[in-house]
């Protein structure tokens, strides 16, 4: 998203129902919304700038689909950007001007939307599928899908001569079971080389197919490290309203597991003296350029003012005291452009770090 700054900007978000047939709710919402929004609009900028933007505010409530709504929508308008964005999960109604994008939507978009791969495997093909921000994608290139032809011909033994009976029997290879397990082996090793083109950069892999499938291709697969579950069963073609249910269960608990390591590797760091908590500590040290990643609960949300010295207060302390409408989103655009990263985690999870911490970059 373009990170504007140095000017006026307008953030609305919107809450939406897909799950509600009826859509008359939603456009109630949206109205009232964007009429909270026209008002800020003739009340913050000229009127020449405030026309062009109503304009447009117009335009693109204009092209939102309430047919198939997502569960969140969101409206950036600046006099010289605007984009309408989709999301996949709740937001809360929101109409806010402040000098730059509220972005704590698109940060936790891209914690959800890290891609994950679930490789199909069975004795007659390997497929591959990617999952983002809960759509699937088949992958359908030269690697995947992957069919596997037991086509050799198999030799029987065969005897020297018809008189020797089974004194010269001439073999001259393995039994047929066992050289299809080898080439079994062999397909599954191919099939794990090609899943490399998509797991450079520690792509999460769920597997699923028959257990003896899963076990012989674990014995031969290097990609093992990147395997965060396995499910049981032959999911290619039948039960796949089951088997998406199961899938959707196993990203949702990764998902909270990597949220709660993040969180455990923050008391850690506290405990080792390399961390801070609350907003102010915080602060300080990411301006210092101490902060190596920032953890907010997810729906902490406050507008406060920050005075000359450094203090954070609901009321104005003195005339060069700044407001700040989302005193956490302007934390989070600070530490981003001092070079750290941003995880949002779950609410209630930092409770007893006054719900915003940072891990440090090196101990003061």
């Amino acid at each position: 998203m373009m990170m504007q700054s140095g000017q006026r900007c307008l953030t609305m978000l919107c809450p939406l129902h897909p799950a509600n047939p009826d859509r008359s709710g939603d456009r109630i919402s949206l109205k009232h919304l964007s009429q909270q929004a026209a008002l800020l609009i003739k009340q913050h900028w000229q009127p020449v700038q405030a026309d062009q933007m109503l304009h447009q505010l117009e335009v693109m409530m204009n092209q939102i689909d309430l047919v198939r709504p997502p569960k969140g929508l969101g409206i950036y308008l600046h006099p010289a950007f605007h984009q309408v964005e989709l999301f996949s999960f709740a937001v809360p109604p929101l109409v806010q001007i402040d000098e730059r994008f509220l972005i704590r939507e698109w940060i936790w978009r891209m914690q959800i939307n890290r891609p994950v791969y679930l490789l199909n495997l069975s004795e007659k093909s390997a497929r591959l599928e990617e999952i983002r921000d809960g759509d699937w994608y088949a992958i359908n290139d030269h690697h995947f899908p992957r069919l596997f032809f037991d086509d050799h011909e198999y030799s029987k033994p065969v005897r020297s001569t018809s008189y020797a009976g089974e004194a010269h029997v001439k073999s001259y290879e393995r039994d047929k079971t066992e050289m299809q397990q080898i080439r079994l082996r062999d397909y599954f090793h191919d099939t794990d080389t090609a899943l490399n083109s998509y797991l450079m950069h520690g792509e999460p892999l769920i597997l699923a197919g028959a257990e003896r499938d899963i076990s012989l291709f674990r014995q031969v697969a290097a990609t093992g490290r990147n395997v965060i579950a396995q499910i049981s069963g032959n999911f290619q073609h039948a039960h796949q309203e089951i088997f998406r249910d199961k899938v959707n269960h196993v990203l949702m608990e990764y998902r909270q597991s990597q949220l709660q390591q993040e969180v455990s590797a923050f008391f850690e760091s506290w405990g080792a003296g390399l961390a801070r908590c609350g907003i102010a500590d915080c602060w300080e040290a990411i301006e210092k350029g101490q902060g190596r990643m920032l953890l907010v609960e997810r729906g902490f949300r406050e507008g406060l003012f920050r005075s000359p010295a450094g203090t954070f207060s609901i009321e104005k302390s003195s005339n060069e005291s700044v407001w700040y409408p989302d005193v956490l989103d302007a934390l989070m655009h600070l530490t981003i452009e001092k070079g750290g990263d941003v995880r949002l985690v779950e609410n209630n999870s930092l409770g007893s770090a006054q719900r915003v911490a940072l891990i440090l970059r090196y101990p003061d």
